[in-house]
């Protein structure tokens, strides 16, 4: 979401800009006034534009920021068969869950209709190795794979600190103190 205020600012400012220097221009007044109006227009279709994509799936073969990311964790798949697959991933250092769209595969589907169940069974996470590449165009697959179970929280007695000795604070025990007299 941060890089998308900023391309939006960008794309503004840019706008702006070129607003302000045919409003400057030696143009007749209708010509500039004109120019304001598209201009003002073009920021708000930008804007609604924008919004209108956050609700949309990106292609995967299409991330620009996180592509060279080894693996994702995926989070959620469905699909509609001959159409296209969605999967919902958590990609390390982004906040945020992103959902992606990938062409239609039954292949595909299968294994991480497989992965997601065994991943459930074990409770263990269900990652994707090679998450973002064009299928067509690259000749590799993406791996789809569960993460080996977490160790168990170590059990046993707690461990009491180390204590030093001093054998003139130690009283004498039951019986000792007939034997020394």
């Amino acid at each position: 979401m941060d890089i998308l205020n900023i391309l939006y600012v960008t794309v503004t400012a840019l706008a702006a800009l070129l607003i302000s220097i045919t409003i400057w221009s030696r143009r007749p007044f209708k010509w500039r006034l004109s120019a304001f109006f598209i201009g003002l227009a073009l920021i708000t279709i930008l804007y609604a534009s924008i919004l209108e994509l956050l609700s949309r799936p990106k292609p995967a073969h299409m991330e620009l920021f996180h592509k060279d990311v080894p693996e994702v964790v995926l989070l959620h798949a469905s699909w509609e068969e001959e159409v296209a697959l969605y999967i919902l991933v958590e990609i390390p250092g982004v906040e945020e869950p992103r959902l992606y769209i990938l062409p239609w595969n039954r292949e595909e589907a299968e294994k991480f209709q497989q992965a997601m169940e065994e991943g459930e069974d074990k409770d263990e996470e269900v990652r994707i190795g090679n998450p973002f590449f064009n299928a067509d165009e690259e000749d590799r697959e993406r791996l789809i794979y569960t993460t080996p179970a977490k160790p168990m929280a170590q059990k046993g007695r707690e461990q009491l600190p180390v204590t030093n000795f001093d054998p003139e604070a130690e009283q004498p025990s039951y019986g000792e103190e007939e034997e020394n007299k």
